[in-house]
Formats: C-alpha cells, sequence, structure tokens
C-alpha cells in the first residue's frame, strides 16, 4: 500500500481479514459521493504542499485541519476508517 511500511499494510490487511464488517463499511465508503470528494481534495492539497518543499506529516497537519469541520461532519462514517489507521 502507498505511503506506508510493509509491516503496516500486513497488519491492517490482517485486520480486514478477521474483520469482513469492516471490510464492509470501508467498501461503503467508496459510494458516498460526498466523503470520497472530500478525501480527493485532502489528498490533492496535500500532494501540492509536499510539491512546494512542506514536510509529508506536516502537510497532512495543515490539509486536514483546514478540513476539520467537514472530517467532524463525516465521523459516522469515517469512524471504521478512522479505527482501523489507529491500530
Amino acid at each position: 500500500m502507498k505511503g506506508m511500511s510493509k509491516d503496516q499494510a500486513e497488519q491492517i490487511t490482517k485486520q480486514l481479514e478477521d474483520n469482513p464488517e469492516l471490510a464492509a463499511s470501508l467498501k461503503a465508503l467508496e459510494s458516498d459521493k460526498e466523503v470520497k470528494a472530500l478525501f480527493e481534495k485532502i489528498t490533492k492539497e496535500i500532494e501540492e504542499k509536499k510539491k512546494a518543499g512542506t514536510a509529508e506529516q506536516y502537510a497532512a497537519i495543515l490539509v486536514m485541519n483546514k478540513y476539520k469541520a467537514e472530517l467532524i461532519k463525516h465521523r459516522e462514517a469515517l469512524a471504521p476508517l478512522m479505527s482501523l489507521m489507529q491500530k
């Protein structure tokens, strides 16, 4: 998976295999046009900041803070993704 270590990718893969409901919840995010558009904007802006010389983690923090209200608005839909990222 792009942007993560092999160990992280293996851990996420195992979590998805062990919890099919989580995998289904994440799949449902793909069909949510509003959430998908939000993440496309976030990804694009992080990439632009990285190209301008900003460190990746700092760029992510800046952009996520910019979209904090929208992320909070979609927190229920994003809960499975957030739980996966925290493990």
